[in-house]
């Protein structure tokens, strides 16, 4: 059980009681307490605001998610060549971390596999044939439109036209977020020679890279929202989730310090 799952004056009393201690001791163990507890509640003050943000932004959300479904948006077709380079970069990218970067460990290729799937399904769909539109759009008819839907920016890559919308850039955003926790969270791991690593981004997520690739993924549907990825996510965010137990129950049977890492675990969140 974590530290803050106790009750402070419970807790107080049941120490008091066993006439064992030393005020010291006890004055640093409820510092931990309160710091513990402190976090847990910024936590949730910032899980609620987020949820606050994501019920109020769902109305316009779905508005993007209708006009791309109803054959609205703008799309690029037969740009193989875009579907070949984005598949190939996206995929390797995924490599070092399915290899198991932060403990060389045996992982199941079923991760990598699910995930190169959605890859594929992805930019096979965003720059080959969008079957995503050609399967809805004969069922959902096709509506006015909304301001939001409007050009938000506009840029040119390889002499193809690209146009973001102000929620595909939202979706941009989110890729970029999740691409820098997953490089910092790398850079973090091979800047040091300890054997568990708790410093730095890890201070604040016992799987950083994990949760990197969790908004990678995300906003790679916010920003084309089709079946297939809709589908996919949930099983890789399941897999990334398993994976993150896999490695820590090793990691218990490998280490040294177990009471460190054990300590580590009560006190650092397991994404987020």
């Amino acid at each position: 059980m974590k530290p803050c799952d106790f009750g402070r004056s419970s807790w107080l009393a049941n120490y008091e009681a066993s006439g064992s201690y030393e005020t010291g001791s006890l004055q640093r163990d409820m510092r931990l307490i309160d710091r513990a507890r402190g976090e847990l509640t910024r936590r949730k003050a910032a899980f609620l605001l987020l949820g606050l943000v994501a019920l109020v932004s769902l109305p316009s959300f779905l508005d993007h998610v209708y006009f791309f479904m109803s054959n609205q948006a703008e799309v690029i077709q037969g740009r193989w060549d875009l579907v070949a380079l984005n598949i190939g970069v996206f995929v390797a990218f995924a490599v070092p971390l399915a290899a198991g970067f932060r403990w060389r460990v045996n992982w199941q290729s079923a991760s990598l596999g699910v995930y190169a799937a959605f890859v594929v399904s992805l930019f096979v769909e965003m720059y080959g044939v969008p079957l995503t539109i050609y399967v809805t759009s004969a069922a959902i008819p096709t509506g006015s439109g909304a301001g939001t839907q409007n050009a938000f920016i506009t840029f040119e890559f390889l002499g193809q036209s690209m146009l973001l919308t102000p929620w595909k850039t939202v979706g941009a955003g989110i890729i970029v977020l999740g691409t820098v926790l997953i490089a910092v969270g790398w850079a973090t791991l091979y800047r040091t020679d300890e054997e568990l690593v708790t410093g730095g981004i890890y201070a604040y997520s016992r799987h950083p890279q994990y949760l990197g690739f969790l908004l990678f993924l995300f906003g790679w549907f916010v920003h084309w929202p089709s079946l297939l990825t809709l589908a996919m996510f949930p099983v890789l965010a399941y897999f990334y989730y398993r994976l993150s137990k896999v490695e820590e129950e090793e990691v218990m049977e490998n280490i040294e310090d177990k009471e460190a890492y054990r300590a580590y675990i009560g006190e650092t969140p397991r994404f987020i």
